[in-house]
């Protein structure tokens, strides 16, 4: 698996490309600037199979529709964001609005479910907490999370239907599933692990009581 992280749109959401040794690629999270993400495909002579999305807010879902339009790529998403990307309504934690997609070009997919990338396999992993309908990828053992965790912080939960029991329950489950030496790739800031936020990310240490 080859990764690059690409910072886009004003609140510099990470939007991550990830491919394999055919060039079969996929893109979590393209928050703005399809252009530039685009281009950057071409530049690698990527081809871009999917993108995934791991929650509805415009930082993470702005860039979808240019990169469906450039690529012909088709979007993964849940139940929850997937009305954000085709209907009318735009992010409902801002009211911005976001370009529409076609309804023919989302897929809602639900825990539990795998896509096929190329010669790598895609898990679906329910994890709501930062808004009701957020995803995790798995991909080669690396977690792309949006905006559940993040170094050192947590996700917001003070947005429409945020709960932050719910949230760290989400991580928890992260944790009993994973080793902690598991790659964490967030939405916004670094990479970490899931067991260096667990020693070290203060937002986390009513799981840290817990064992």
């Amino acid at each position: 698996m080859y990764m690059r992280c690409l910072p886009v749109g004003p609140l510099q959401a990470n939007c991550y490309v990830i491919w394999d040794d055919e060039k079969h690629a996929c893109a979590v999270d393209p928050g703005g600037e399809p252009e530039r993400i685009a281009r950057y495909l071409a530049d690698e002579g990527l081809d871009l199979v999917a993108i995934l999305l791991t929650h509805g807010h415009f930082d993470h879902a702005e860039g979808v529709q240019g990169l469906v339009e450039r690529t012909g790529a088709r979007v993964y998403c849940s139940s929850v964001a997937a009305p954000v990307l085709t209907g009318p309504g735009g992010c409902d934690a801002t009211g911005y609005p976001i370009p529409t997609v076609a309804a023919e070009m989302v897929e809602e997919v639900q825990d539990g479910a795998t896509i096929d990338i190329g010669s790598f396999t895609v898990t679906v992993i329910a994890t709501p907490g930062h808004t009701p309908g957020d995803l995790t990828f798995e991909i080669a053992g690396h977690l792309f999370c949006g905006d559940l965790l993040f170094h050192r912080s947590v996700g917001r939960t003070d947005f429409p239907g945020g709960d932050f029991p719910t949230l760290l329950a989400s991580v928890a489950r992260l944790v009993k599933r994973y080793p902690g030496s598991t790659p964490v790739h967030p939405g916004h800031m670094q990479s970490t692990t899931l067991e260096d936020e667990l020693r070290h990310n203060p937002f986390l240490g009513g799981l840290k009581n817990d064992g």
